[in-house]
């Protein structure tokens, strides 16, 4: 039923596009993991072949070249390693434990400390890499944002260890943070080349057509995992958490995130109006007003793009072995 939802919404009448590398983006990221250290067991690995961060990013960066693409797939491969090692492993429920873990990685974006460890030398690598050739405001925004999502992942293992579900009116905005939307969002920049002014990036509308857009990514992942996160206890989940707080089962809540997310979808359609008459009434030159207008569709693209590669990804399948020994070679 959740799944269906999500076919038949309106974020279907936005047009797919998928990009030209997603293979090369695929093996090139894959190769790189491996040479980093990051997989601790050939499990991972083989985990990581088959949810395919190139091929995320060619869903949600069709406009992104070959190198740019094996850019962001290699961003999507460190996340989705750490967080399937937070989430199944005893450091996604110690929140003291994991601190010590992603001190290091931290102290990276937050102050340009010295990598140590495969983790931490593979996200200084990515973060001096994809600020290559970007404006230094751009490259501190992006750090910035890395450091919210992995102070936001400790906030996650601290509800997890004292069995606490979040509160409903502030998981929205812990969700887009530990869900690592922003500093993904902020590649958008720089594989479309539209890397907007702190006049228009903080600007209201800009900022309330930023949160919609985060808002369908988060909340598409959480209808399509809600089974699984449900089977593993974790409550991190928009439909579980809405369920417990309004007393009501998780069929009804996921209708209610339904709902919701077609809200989204009204929102960001006019946070990008808004900001239209915005760059009208400070007189913006042609240029700029067009990469604003651009990254705001790219944003919705980049939703929609993550909803097609979700609808086929075991990574939301229930029973999808992450981080153990996997006993068997395919997921079929």
């Amino acid at each position: 039923m959740r799944t269906d939802a999500l076919r038949e919404s309106a974020i279907r009448d936005v047009t797919a596009h998928r990009g030209a590398h997603a293979d090369a983006a695929d093996a090139e990221a894959l190769r790189w993991a491996e040479a980093a250290g990051l997989c601790d067991t050939p499990a991972e690995l083989r985990n990581l072949a088959r949810i395919r961060p190139g091929l995320l990013a060619a869903w949600c960066h069709p406009r992104a070249d070959r190198p740019d693409s094996v850019l962001v797939a290699m961003w999507m491969a460190w996340l989705f390693l750490l967080d399937d090692r937070i989430d199944e492993g005893e450091l996604g429920r110690d929140a003291d434990l994991l601190e010590g873990y992603l001190r290091e990685p931290l102290g990276i974006v937050s102050c340009g400390s010295e990598p140590t460890s495969p983790v931490g030398r593979a996200l200084a690598e990515i973060v001096e890499r994809v600020s290559d050739g970007m404006p230094a405001p751009w490259a501190l925004r992006f750090r910035r944002h890395v450091a919210d999502y992995l102070s936001a992942c400790v906030w996650q293992a601290a509800h997890r260890q004292a069995s606490q579900v979040p509160r409903l009116d502030g998981f929205p905005a812990w969700r887009r943070a530990f869900g690592a939307i922003m500093p993904s969002f902020d590649l958008v920049e720089r594989t479309d080349g539209c890397v907007l002014p702190p006049s228009l990036y903080y600007s209201r509308p800009f900022q309330d057509l930023l949160v919609a857009a985060a808002d369908l990514v988060c909340w598409t992942n959480d209808l399509m995992t809600v089974d699984k996160e449900a089977a593993q206890g974790d409550p991190h989940n928009l439909v579980l958490v809405t369920a417990h707080h309004g007393g009501t089962d998780r069929h009804a809540a996921a209708l209610l995130v339904t709902d919701a997310f077609e809200e989204r979808l009204h929102a960001h359609a006019r946070a990008r109006r808004e900001l239209s008459d915005l760059t009208r009434a400070l007189a913006v030159p042609p240029g700029p007003r067009r990469q604003a207008d651009h990254c705001a569709e790219a944003l919705l693209g980049w939703a929609r793009g993550h909803l097609e590669w979700g609808l086929g990804t075991p990574r939301y399948r229930s029973g999808t072995i992450t981080t153990g020994e996997d006993p068997h070679a395919d997921t079929h």
